[in-house]
């Protein structure tokens, strides 16, 4: 095929990937943007269950702060022995329902620094506000909004004037105790006292993310403030774990995208993060987005690749179906234009080159290729005793000494070379750029060929070479070396 059908082809195969390939990038650009908008999305869900967590927050100190305030119930004999019985010391560990349940009144573990049952305790029978305000918030639902309200977060309450803390849950004391009493002057959760001695009442503050104590895992959590008589008080705080982000930040309604989601929250000052999830792969971060929350937090989301794939497999199939099919078109009809474009300059007997393709182009190609210094060579070739051969052996004999000639001859030049079968036992070979020594020892090869391919019978020929000069036409190389061929002819005649 000649050069500019292959850059043609080759055109053409490029255009086709690049249709067809920039319908899968618009397709890649605006499932794009519709991601970044649901992550947007998946952000502001998680912004409304942490303002959902501060609102139950607030709710629970806001009754905490009521039931102190309010004028205080005398407490009986009965209830302060009770108290007492059930006040247990554990491995420098004091407080109620240490590692049991010893103590109904209240729901969870008080642990404190006070070592005897009657100093510093009379909050205790207060403290069932706070269990009763817990529940209330607990009973309330999401309305199916996904908000991840619904799922278990431990709550507390720190007093910081009566050094006591009291979970709302049991924890086993054995495992865990409180010592650190003024955690607040060293920052231990991010917060110095200083931050929330003057916050207004009621408002929730974010903490650090830091290493729980408790659990041996990194939590950030809320804390508001509780306030009697205009002082500072404690605090009720609900720690936010992995598993509680999992619940918050988990796409409820695209579940395979939670499958290739990535998310994380980092404290902006101290570094520290929470892996939340991770995605399944790590090939190409589809989309990326990332979001300051109050209180110095930093989400970032980040969509892998291979959820584009999954989730547009059938996109992807049409797409290498498509591609597929059309440049097999293209290469199919260039295949038939080609087969019917040699055909048409094919010797149909012989394979080699027609006599139509001496065509004016190729005039000007070979007259270029003159005037640059490449030399042209024109050998002329016709078999010998053809005639007697038809006559005595037959048509078909002759038509076969013929096609061995034409093999010889093809098997003796290059593929840049043009071998033409001109009509019956005339031929014309066209050397490109060959030596004139090299010319002239074709024909021997050719004999040689021969010999190799038909050695059983004896074929020969009859030659005339002809080197192309600038302005010679094609005629005029043909007809020089044609003269030559005859003159090869008549010393063979003279000889014989």
């Amino acid at each position: 095929m000649k050069l500019h059908h292959k850059a043609l082809r080759h055109f053409i195969y490029a255009s086709v990937i690049v249709l067809t390939s920039s319908f899968l990038v618009y397709e890649l650009i605006a499932s794009n943007k519709a991601m970044n908008a649901y992550m947007r999305y998946i952000i502001e869900k998680a912004d409304s269950s942490f303002l959902y967590d501060k609102y139950k927050n607030q709710s629970i100190a806001a009754h905490l702060m009521r039931t102190f305030d309010s004028p205080k119930t005398p407490v009986t004999t009965a209830e302060k022995n009770a108290l007492c019985a059930a006040f247990e010391t554990l491995n420098d560990t004091h407080g109620l329902n240490l590692t049991a349940h010893n103590y109904p009144a209240l729901h969870g573990t008080l642990q404190t620094s006070a070592e005897r049952c009657t100093e510093q305790l009379d909050d205790v029978f207060l403290l069932p506000a706070f269990d009763q305000a817990v529940n209330v918030n607990r009973e309330q639902v999401d309305f199916n909004q996904g908000l991840g309200t619904l799922e278990y977060k431990f709550r507390y309450y720190f007093d910081l004037k009566n050094h006591y803390i009291y979970f709302y849950d049991l924890v086993n004391s054995r495992q865990f105790s409180m010592h650190h009493w003024s955690f607040l002057q060293n920052a231990t959760l991010g917060i110095d006292r200083e931050d929330i001695d003057d916050l207004f009442t009621g408002r929730t503050v974010i903490s650090s993310i830091y290493h729980d104590d408790l659990t041996q895992k990194k939590v950030m959590s809320f804390l508001t403030p509780v306030y009697l008589s205009g002082k500072l008080k404690g605090m009720v705080m609900v720690d936010i774990n992995q598993e509680n982000l999992k619940n918050i930040f988990y796409t409820q309604d695209r579940p395979l995208v939670w499958r290739y989601l990535n998310v994380t929250l980092a404290d902006i000052e101290s570094g520290n993060t929470i892996v939340i999830h991770q995605s399944e792969s790590d090939l190409f971060p589809y989309v990326h987005h990332v979001h300051n929350i109050p209180g110095g937090m930093r989400v970032t989301l980040s969509l892998d690749l291979m959820y584009f794939v999954v989730s547009s497999w059938k996109l992807f199939a049409f797409y290498l179906l498509a591609t597929a099919l059309l440049l097999n078109m293209v290469r199919m009809h260039f295949r038939l234009y080609h087969n019917v474009t040699r055909e048409n300059i094919s010797d149909a007997m012989t394979g080699l080159y027609n006599r139509k393709i001496l065509t004016p182009t190729l005039e000007l190609r070979l007259q270029r290729l003159v005037k640059s210094g490449t030399p042209v060579t024109f050998i002329a070739i016709d078999c010998d005793k053809l005639k007697m051969i038809n006559d005595t052996q037959g048509h078909q004999e002759g038509d076969r000494t013929i096609t061995i000639l034409a093999k010889s001859i093809e098997a003796s030049i290059r593929k840049s070379d043009y071998a033409i079968r001109l009509g019956g036992d005339e031929f014309c070979i066209i050397l490109i750029d060959y030596a004139a020594h090299a010319a002239n020892t074709l024909p021997m090869r050719i004999a040689q060929n021969l010999q190799i391919i038909a050695h059983e019978r004896t074929i020969s020929f009859s030659w005339g070479i002809y080197t192309m000069q600038t302005n010679d036409t094609i005629d005029d190389a043909y007809q020089a070396s044609d003269a030559q061929l005859y003159l090869n002819k008549q010393q063979k005649r003279d000889r014989s």
